[in-house]
């Protein structure tokens, strides 16, 4: 190989490396641009998640590499399994692609500490709030002490095992047997008398119940702990 001809190829290979330089730098700040916006707007519907994401630009033409000017509609939903496909729009040079999105988003999720029998209460001795993956949960999930504590086991639920609203019913407020206040009337209008459940019953069904001093059975709607109401509840 003469000098004149080691030069150029030197110079050529030179010159690849460089443009590949060039368009690895454009390539990544694209996709880093990509990668802000979609977490940012995960971000809003789960503010105190911590989320990964993995995609890939399915285009690595060189076409797909120079994008100034590029449009991604907003994420609102998160569908089960964490899968999002969102067209991008590159307006400078006008091209479009489908880009393919996996998220997974870790949040704290009510979990059986232990063994919970089917009627027991859940409380802080049996559920705890463990982040997990919330893209693999399809069966729903709990995120608050609010929306599982004082609720009662359908079933059997197992330690360790995600709280869905499946597995749970609300309390018995009243047991068969109990001695309640019936409730008559509305507003400042309210006549109350004493009686007995002949039924067990949850907030807002309706249970027979004795008219303690007429001794007349009625049906009436359960409203809290010892209480019924004869007006349906609102």
């Amino acid at each position: 190989m003469t000098f004149l001809k080691f030069i150029i190829y030197n110079g050529y290979i030179c010159l690849l490396i460089s443009s590949f330089n060039v368009f690895a730098v454009i390539n990544t700040t694209l996709y880093q641009k990509i990668e802000h916006q979609i977490l940012s707007d995960i971000s809003k519907i789960y503010p105190d998640a911590n989320v990964n994401i993995a995609f890939n630009l399915p285009n690595t033409q060189k076409k797909h590499s120079k994008c100034k000017s590029f449009f991604l509609p907003a994420i609102k939903k998160i569908s089960p399994g964490g899968r999002i496909t969102l067209r991008l729009r590159c307006d400078k040079p006008n091209w479009s692609t489908y880009i393919l999105i996996k998220a997974s988003i870790f949040y704290p999720v009510a979990t059986a500490l232990v063994h919970i029998n089917k009627g027991q209460k859940l409380s802080t001795k049996n559920i705890s709030f463990i982040t997990t993956n919330i893209t693999k949960k399809n069966r729903g999930y709990f995120t608050s002490p609010e929306q599982v504590f004082g609720q009662e086991a359908k079933r059997v639920i197992q330690k360790s095992e995600t709280i869905t609203p499946y597995l749970l019913t609300p309390p018995t407020l009243i047991h068969k047997g109990d001695s309640i206040i019936i409730q008559a009337g509305s507003g400042d209008l309210r006549i109350s008398t004493l009686g007995t459940a002949l039924q067990n019953g949850k907030r807002g069904r309706q249970i027979r119940v004795r008219n303690n001093r007429s001794g007349k059975i009625i049906r009436a709607y359960v409203s809290t702990a010892g209480k019924v109401t004869i007006n349906p509840l609102n």
